[in-house]
């Protein structure tokens, strides 16, 4: 299980960096193609609806061909997807490229993650904590790297570093190293856990419930993503920062949620998924409206760290939460949750970028703040639901 972890972990890191390139490129990929903003647009959404259809195909190309050829086949697209990238062509191209690389980290990180959850019995959140440590770390990575390599005149070099790990990544899993776990159809008459969660399938939830879900992370995840995003662009109207001095706040963002990920797990299960979750969220509100009176610059800097902190562990646990409550249903729950975050994750910065545009930065913290409120309240209505289960998390 061990060194499962471990090859979980590396390609998550290799997720972050392919989540994220575009982001850390954009700038220079507009310039060098001579495209506006609108251009950039394209390309995320490009990215989301290839990101969208490789989570939502996991699930059942893993029913077909396995889980570990679904990684494979995540992977490979990424190869594919970055090698093309890496010899600068055409823009369309490069827009069809997006889709690709959105396909396969959206694969892989849902195969992946469904993979070890399976095996992980009681330490699903301990191990997913360690998936998202490791995408954290990728997602900090890559804009440094991007920025060395724009300085050197490089640019592209940023898609072959993407391309040499998804490289070592397919290697590693097409060498079959995790022969002892095998295909699922076979782990599972092997897995005892496995076997007895399967067995409990038939008295899961009604799904009708799983909308709930659904909600939090589509909540979450745009948060998340909004934060991302704008956090430079609202110290520049809020704090009236300049630009790289702005860059900064989505580094300390960052930082604050690896840091935060590594004591996610441990943190979760030494006091419950359920408050765990609900101390967060509520924390992450706290530090959202502190932004909007906050008008001093170290000040605003350790409000976001403290957000970062927050919102670190919510993805993991959430997914690991919904998965308990839900026995039996990984693939099906994981899929779903995923896609509903990338979904979320489209959405709420467009309604983040129109109040940016139509109204003053403070209104915007209050937008996102009002959707840090509604996390809560999606708990409370779940603790509702599910009062005896989730007291037997602690």
């Amino acid at each position: 299980m061990r060194r499962l972890v471990w090859f979980g972990c590396f390609a998550y890191f290799m997720v972050g960096l392919a989540t994220v390139v575009f982001g850390a490129l954009m700038p220079e990929l507009l310039r060098e193609y001579g495209r506006s903003y609108s251009g950039g647009g394209q390309l995320v959404f490009g990215q989301f609806a290839g990101f969208f259809l490789g989570v939502l195909l996991a699930p059942l190309s893993s029913m077909r061909i396995g889980e570990q050829w679904t990684i494979r086949m995540g992977m490979l697209a990424l190869v594919m997807a970055h090698a093309f990238l890496f010899s600068q062509p055409g823009w369309m191209v490069v827009l069809v490229l997006a889709v690709l690389n959105g396909f396969g980290f959206g694969m892989t990180q849902t195969a992946i993650g469904t993979f070890i959850l399976e095996r992980a019995g009681h330490a699903g959140a301990m191990m997913m904590s360690r998936l998202e440590v490791a995408f954290g770390l990728g997602a900090l990575f890559m804009p440094l790297a991007a920025g060395f390599l724009i300085a050197q005149h490089h640019w592209n070099g940023a898609f072959g570093i993407v391309m040499l790990l998804a490289c070592l990544n397919f290697m590693l899993w097409i060498r079959k190293l995790l022969s002892h776990s095998s295909e699922l159809p076979e782990a599972m008459q092997h897995h005892p856990q496995i076997h007895h969660e399967t067995s409990k399938a038939k008295h899961a939830k009604p799904f009708s419930k799983l909308a709930i879900f659904i909600v939090f992370v589509f909540l979450y995840v745009g948060i998340e993503t909004s934060a991302i995003n704008f956090l430079p662009s609202i110290f520049v109207q809020h704090l009236k920062q300049g630009t790289s001095e702005a860059t900064v706040s989505v580094t300390v963002f960052w930082m604050a949620m690896v840091i935060g990920r590594v004591f996610t797990g441990y943190a979760a299960e030494k006091i419950s998924y359920f408050r765990f979750l609900f101390i967060s969220a509520s924390g992450a509100i706290l530090f959202l409206v502190g932004m909007t009176f906050v008008k001093g610059a170290a000040l605003s800097f350790a409000l976001v760290f403290m957000l970062g902190l927050c919102l670190s562990g919510i993805f993991a646990i959430w997914i690991v939460f919904a998965n308990r409550l839900f026995p039996g249903n990984t693939k099906q729950i994981t899929s779903i949750l995923i896609a509903s975050g990338g979904v979320g994750g489209a959405v709420l910065p467009l309604l983040v970028g129109w109040s940016l545009d139509q109204y003053q930065a403070r209104s915007t913290i209050g937008l996102i703040s009002a959707f840090a409120l509604m996390l809560p309240v999606c708990l409370l209505l779940i603790r509702r639901f599910y009062r005896r289960e989730i007291s037997s998390q602690h």
